[in-house]
């Protein structure tokens, strides 16, 4: 199964969380489930990202897997919503306008974490979602996103 991220075109691919092009990257990865409900994205973080209090996760890092894991779920969620499929050609890249983050317990080093993204309403160029981030069954923090098209900019004459 394509990630969502491998989805994106060359100019999108740059990223430092999630861009496949980024030599120095995360190269994070968002799928979407089976039911087409929800986007999820698997990562361990590595020991350096601890934050003020040892063996535990600093926030700011919290904050960037909410970031671009729940742009890429808005750009997928966005296609289930049109009915459309999840595909490089109708794939079209959202930026974040708003996010929000609530620390809910520390969230511990060396597990692997999960993030999911639910979408709470899809408009024709914007998507809000609820974010949650997980170890095992417990969750640590939780986001809500405003995600928006990203429109390119048009040459000036």
């Amino acid at each position: 199964m394509l990630a969502i991220q491998d989805l994106y075109a060359p100019d999108y691919s740059h990223c430092w969380g999630c861009g496949a092009a980024h030599p120095y990257g995360l190269h994070l990865k968002s799928y979407l489930s089976e039911d087409l409900t929800y986007c999820y994205c698997h990562h361990t973080p590595a020991a350096l990202y601890t934050g003020g209090v040892p063996d535990n996760l600093y926030g700011g890092f919290i904050a960037m897997l909410f970031d671009c894991h729940g742009t890429a779920a808005a750009a997928a969620l966005y296609l289930v919503a049109l009915g459309e499929p999840l595909t490089a050609e109708h794939l079209q890249r959202f930026i974040t306008a708003h996010l929000e983050v609530d620390y809910l317990a520390p969230t511990p080093m060396g597990v692997e974490l999960e993030v999911r993204a639910y979408p709470e309403e899809v408009t024709d160029r914007k998507v809000i979602l609820t974010l949650e981030l997980l170890t095992g069954e417990r969750i640590t923090a939780r986001g809500k996103m405003v995600a928006v098209k990203h429109r390119r900019p048009t040459p000036s004459a």
